[in-house]
C-alpha cells in the first residue's frame, strides 16, 4: 500500500532568515525625520504655551505688591501733602444781578511765579516715595475797565475777596501777602477746604484801571507733582529743583529748559490768545464755574519722576517672557536637528520653567536692590543655571557654553528694549524675526534629506 500524501512544499517550513523586520510605510511615515520635527515642534510650541500660565501668576504677584506699593505712597504722602497744583490769584468782585446777589471773578492781568523746589524721597519700609518743599513768589497786578467787566453792572466795590487754590492745603504757610501794598490774611473759604481766600475790602474802580499789584510768598508741602494754571493774560512761571528727571506735562510745554545730572531749570509763558479763554465771568450765568473748569483743563506743571520702579520693568517683562522661552527652545531645537545630541522632553521643560522663573526673581530682588542691579542679578543666575543643565544634559560644554553666551546676549537685548520704551515693540519684532530665520535655515535640509534617503 502506497502513501498517496504528497509532501508539503518545503518554502512553507524554510525559517526566515535573522535580520530586522522591514518597517511598514505607517511606521516609516512616523519614524521620518521630517516627521519627527514636526511633532516636536508642535509640542514645543504647546509646552510654550502652557508657560503663560505660570507667567500669569506672576503678574497676579506683580499686581499685589503695586497696590501695597500705592497703598505705603498714600500713608507716605498723608501727613505731608498730595499731588500740588496752584490755582490764582483770583479777584472776587460782589455784583447785585436780577436774580439777587452774585459775584464777579476776575484773573490777574499779569502773573509772575518764581518757584524752587526741595524733593527729598520718603521711606515707609521697602517702600518709597517722592516729596518737596515748594517755595514760591507770586506777583503780578489785577487790571480792569468799566468795559473790561464784560458789561456787568452793579458792582459794588467793598468787600472784594482774593481767593487762592490748590490741590492740598494742609502744609501751606503764607509768609506774606500784599494787596496794592497792604497786608492781608488769608482765611479758609466756605466753598472747600482746598481753597483760601482774603478779605481785601474796598478798592476803588479807578485805581483798578490803573492797576492793582499784588506779592504772595508761600511754602507748601506736596509729592510727585506740581502744576500751574495760565491764570493771568500775561503768565510767566519759572521753576528750578535740584531733581536730574522731570516729567513735563499739560498743555504747554516750557519756553525753557535746562537739565543735566543733578537739576533742572524751566520756564513756560503763556498769553490769553494760547490759553484760549477770558479773564471775567460771574456766578449769575454759570460762566465763572466754566471759566474755573478752563483754568483746571489748563494746568501744566512738572512730575518729579523717579527711576524705572521695579514693578514697571517687571510688567513689562513678563511681556517678553514667551519671547525668552521660546528662544530657549528654539536654541535645544537648532542643536537637536544639527545633530549633536538628543535632548529629552524633561530638559525643555525645566530649561523653560528656569526662563518663567526670571521675572519673580527680577521682582523680588528688586524690591530691595532696585531694578538695574536686580535685573543684572537674577539673569546671571539663570544662565549660570540653565548653562551648567545644559551642560550635563548634553554632555557637551561646547553647545552649553553658546547656549549661555546666547542667552545672556538674549538678556542684555531685553534689558536695553526696557529702557528704550518707544523702540521696545521694534525691537520685539527684530527679535521675533531673528528668532524664525534661524529656525529656518536649521531646519533647511530635513526634507531633502529624507528624500535622499528614501
Amino acid at each position: 500500500m502506497s502513501d498517496t500524501t504528497a509532501p508539503p512544499p518545503a518554502a512553507a517550513w524554510e525559517v526566515p532568515p535573522p535580520g530586522p523586520v522591514p518597517a511598514s510605510p505607517a511606521r516609516q511615515f512616523w519614524r521620518g525625520p521630517v516627521t519627527r520635527v514636526s511633532l516636536k515642534m508642535a509640542g514645543l510650541t504647546v509646552l510654550a504655551l502652557l508657560y503663560a500660565l505660570p507667567l500669569s501668576l506672576i503678574a497676579d504677584v506683580l499686581g499685589d505688591r503695586t497696590s501695597l506699593l500705592t497703598r505705603s505712597r498714600a500713608e507716605i504722602t498723608e501727613s505731608w501733602g498730595g499731588e500740588q497744583t496752584l490755582v490764582g490769584p483770583l479777584l472776587l468782585i460782589p455784583h447785585d444781578s436780577a436774580r439777587g446777589k452774585d459775584e464777579a471773578l476776575l484773573l490777574p492781568d499779569r502773573l509772575e511765579i518764581e518757584a524752587s523746589l526741595a524733593p527729598q524721597v520718603r521711606h515707609r519700609g521697602m517702600f518709597e516715595a517722592v516729596v518737596y518743599t515748594l517755595d514760591a513768589t507770586l506777583r503780578g497786578r489785577f487790571r480792569a475797565a468799566p468795559e473790561d467787566l464784560g458789561g456787568l453792572t452793579n458792582l459794588r466795590w467793598s468787600g472784594l475777596r482774593l481767593r487762592l487754590r490748590a490741590g492740598d492745603l494742609r502744609g501751606i504757610k503764607l509768609d506774606a501777602v500784599l494787596v496794592d501794598g497792604k497786608p492781608v490774611r488769608f482765611e479758609p473759604a466756605a466753598l472747600g477746604e482746598h481753597t483760601i481766600d482774603a478779605q481785601i475790602g474796598g478798592i476803588d474802580p479807578a485805581r483798578l484801571a490803573d492797576g492793582v499789584p499784588f506779592e504772595i510768598r508761600l511754602r507748601l508741602n506736596g509729592s510727585e507733582r506740581i502744576g500751574f494754571v495760565p491764570a493771568g493774560t500775561e503768565t510767566s512761571v519759572r521753576l528750578a529743583a535740584p531733581w536730574p528727571d522731570p516729567g513735563f506735562y499739560g498743555r504747554f510745554r516750557p519756553e525753557e529748559q535746562r537739565i543735566d545730572e543733578s537739576r533742572f531749570d524751566a520756564r513756560w509763558q503763556v498769553s490769553i490768545l494760547s490759553r484760549g479763554f477770558g479773564a471775567v465771568a460771574t456766578s449769575a450765568d454759570g460762566s465763572r464755574h466754566k471759566l474755573m473748569k478752563r483754568l483746571d483743563e489748563s494746568a501744566f506743571g512738572v512730575r518729579l519722576v523717579q527711576p524705572v520702579t521695579p514693578y514697571r520693568g517687571v510688567d513689562r517683562m513678563l511681556k517678553y517672557g514667551l519671547l525668552t522661552i521660546g528662544c530657549t527652545f528654539a536654541l535645544y531645537l537648532a542643536f537637536e536637528i544639527a545633530g549633536r545630541a538628543a535632548i529629552h522632553p524633561v530638559q525643555y521643560v525645566l530649561s523653560g520653567a528656569a526662563m518663567a522663573l526670571f521675572p519673580l526673581l527680577l521682582l523680588s530682588v528688586g524690591e530691595h536692590l532696585g531694578f538695574a542691579t536686580a535685573y543684572a542679578a537674577a539673569a546671571t543666575l539663570v544662565v549660570i543655571q540653565t548653562a551648567l543643565y545644559t551642560w550635563r544634559a548634553t554632555l557637551r560644554p561646547g553647545f552649553a557654553a553658546l547656549f549661555g553666551a546666547a542667552i545672556a546676549g538674549l538678556f542684555a537685548y531685553l534689558y536695553l528694549l526696557l529702557q528704550a520704551e518707544s523702540w521696545s515693540l521694534l525691537g520685539g519684532s527684530l527679535a521675533l524675526f531673528a528668532i524664525l530665520s534661524a529656525l529656518m535655515y536649521a531646519t533647511r535640509n530635513i526634507g531633502r534629506r529624507e528624500t535622499a534617503i528614501a
